[in-house]
């Protein structure tokens, strides 16, 4: 397996109401960054890409971030029955190599942010042989999100 616990550095879920999951959370002790808007376009499997634009934020402490993404019908963000987290997410220095891996490890690529050239980029979502979602990030993003936690525009 490519991942190693030490770059395991959030956990999310999928809300239906971000401010509302925010006070929620903040009950134990969470502080948020600032909600940003992403717009997205999503590759997944046998389907053309779709533009998303969703609503997420981070808790700023960590090592282990708290990401909470605002639900998208028809999107990769739909909230899992009874508030199950949606993924665990980790670090990688290579996306599209470790996507590889893994899919030789049978977990199923679910979808992914589209790149110019329509391959992964930022992102990707895979399925576990056992069901569990894990979300692989380039960590060339890292100084982006990272700032963003301190209070910085995120990009």
């Amino acid at each position: 397996m490519p991942l190693a616990n030490e770059r395991l550095y959030h956990a999310a879920w999928v809300v239906t109401d971000l401010a509302a999951s925010m006070a929620s959370f903040g009950s134990v002790g969470l502080q948020w960054a600032k909600p940003a808007v992403r717009n997205i376009l999503v590759g997944r499997p046998n389907l053309d890409p779709t533009p998303f634009s969703i609503n997420v934020t981070y808790s700023c402490d960590g090592p282990l971030h708290v990401e909470l993404i605002e639900a998208k019908s028809g999107s990769p963000w739909v909230p899992e029955s009874l508030g199950r987290m949606h993924h665990l997410g980790w670090w990688v220095a290579d996306l599209r190599g470790t996507i590889a891996e893994l899919q030789r490890e049978n977990h199923l690529l679910e979808s992914w942010m589209v790149g110019a050239d329509g391959e992964p980029e930022r992102f990707a979502y895979l399925r576990a042989p056992g069901g569990q979602r894990i979300e692989l990030v380039d960590e060339a993003i890292k100084p982006n999100l990272m700032g963003w936690l301190r209070g910085e525009e995120y990009v």
